[in-house]
Formats: C-alpha cells, structure tokens, sequence
C-alpha cells in the first residue's frame, strides 16, 4: 500500500517539475526574442561611482550576501556594460596614493572580465586624480589584480600609475611578469649544493 503511495507522489512531483521547466523555457525565448533582454555592446564601461548608483551597488552587495548600507556609506569605482551596473570596488584615497578594497561582481556577468576590467579602469581614474600609486586589498587567493598588471607586495597588491604619454604597454609587461611568476624573474636562478 506505501509502494502505490510513493509511486503517486512521485509521478505528481515530476509533472509539476515539467510544468517549471515548461514555463522556464518560455522565459527564456521570450528574452532571447528581445522583450526583456536590454542590449549589449560588450564593451566595459569604468567610472567613479555616482549617488545614483548607490541603489544598484546595494544590490551587487546584496546579490553577494553582503550588507546593503555598505553601498551608503562607501565609495566605488563602478562598473558598467550595456546601461546595467555589472561589478563595484571600494575605494579610498590617501596622500597620493588610491587604496581599491572590497570588490562585488554580478555573478552572471562575468566575475574575471569585470574584476579585471575594473582593477585596469581604477588605474586610469587614479591618473585623473594624479595619485602615483594605487594599491588593492583582494580576497585570500584571488589572483585578480595580478591579472590587471599589479604586482604583489606584502599582503597586497600595488602598481604605480603610468605616466600620461606612453606607457600603454606597461600593464601587458606586467600582467606578463605574473603570469611567469617570480621564478620567471630569474632565469640563471641556480640552487646552492
């Protein structure tokens, strides 16, 4: 009599499981037809964050189990692809010198793309300013700002601001660097016998 029972419920489980998976498919064509999709350009816009922005940074806080006021009480340099806030990181400023701390990325949009892009815009932003150095606290094992050209000192990361006329390549040469490691460094590196 249990074993009939069993059977039953799970045969109403898997329809109302169908029933979700229906309407979710529907959802999806619907917003792949462009009714609810906004547009994307796919280029990564970075800017100082703005009062406006204060509501859609709570909720990247939010989106990543963090408490909202933060958003009110902090500033950031923001991130933005196709008109929506895709990424922030905290920021503070010293005696010629731009500290970057907390970062917070919308899941979905590409945690690596946007952290770097947003590590990168922050060292031109810190050119505006005519600070010389920035320095960014990142989470234990993120390797994101080594990605965007800063290297690692002490229990952060650093990088001069490059100067107004040349230098492009800098930040290739160093994210270069990293990406060899220290040992890379060193190439007639021999150990003592």
């Amino acid at each position: 009599m249990y074993g009939m029972m069993d059977l039953e419920l799970a045969r109403e489980r898997r329809r109302e499981l169908m029933r979700e998976a229906e309407v979710a498919r529907m959802a999806r064509e619907a917003r792949a037809l462009g009714t609810g999709k906004p547009k994307r350009d796919g280029t990564t816009r970075v800017r100082w964050g703005l009062a406006e922005d204060e509501a859609e940074v709570a909720d990247l806080l939010q989106l990543n189990g963090m408490p909202r006021w933060v958003a009110f009480e902090e500033r950031f340099v923001v991130a933005q692809r196709g008109g929506r806030l895709v990424g922030a990181v905290r920021y503070a400023t010293e005696s010629k010198r731009l500290s970057l701390g907390l970062l917070v990325v919308d899941p979905w949009a590409g945690e690596r793309r946007t952290a770097r892009a947003l590590y990168l815009g922050a060292l031109d932003l810190a050119g505006e300013l005519g600070v010389s150095d920035v320095t960014a606290t990142a989470a234990r094992g993120s390797a994101y700002p080594g990605e965007a050209g800063y290297r690692l000192a002490g229990r952060g990361w650093r990088s001069p601001v490059p100067p107004e006329g040349g230098g492009e390549n800098v930040g290739f040469w160093r994210t270069l660097l990293h990406l060899w490691g220290t040992k890379a460094a060193l190439p007639f590196y021999r150990v003592p016998r």
